[in-house]
């Protein structure tokens, strides 16, 4: 392993650990839209607020100084996705400004799933995955550089 791919991992338990954070970022967000055809949400939220996302929908971010802060120094968005146990879903984050990483941690916090360069070409990530349980999942958007990146994605789910 790494010692990028474990600083990662020691940076997703930091993230995870915000939870306290993401309580009370939850009260704030707005109510999930209904699972549809493809929604396009273009309203990009501020930096440390929580977003969620469902299923056929893609939203836009930034990331941006003011985000959560990884352990190596990059920002790191946070949104939300309730899974449905057996639900086969697929996660796409595609950027121009910087090389796309995807993390998908379950209720618990633990990784699920990562994905740097399988979205096709080098500066998307996607992850395929099926919901082992009926719970809320976390959907962290980064960067793959050591080097701190800033820019618009939009991040789909399928």
């Amino acid at each position: 392993m790494s010692t990028s791919a474990i600083l990662r991992t020691t940076a997703l338990a930091l993230a995870v650990s915000l939870t306290c954070g993401a309580a009370k970022a939850q009260q704030r967000m707005p109510a999930t839209p209904a699972a549809g055809p493809a929604q396009a949400d273009t309203s990009i939220l501020p930096p440390q607020e929580i977003g969620t996302i469902v299923v056929g929908q893609a939203r836009r971010g930034t990331l941006e100084p003011g985000d959560w802060t990884m352990s190596d120094g990059t920002f790191a968005d946070v949104w939300y996705i309730r899974g449905t146990q057996g639900q086969r879903v697929v996660i796409t984050l595609r950027s121009r400004a910087f090389d796309s990483y995807l993390q998908l941690l379950d209720q618990g916090g633990t990784k699920v799933a990562d994905d740097d360069d399988s979205g096709g070409g080098n500066r998307a990530a996607r992850i395929t995955f099926t919901f082992r349980a009926n719970e809320r999942y976390q959907i962290i958007v980064n960067n793959y550089s050591d080097e701190v990146a800033a820019g618009l994605y939009t991040l789909e789910i399928r």
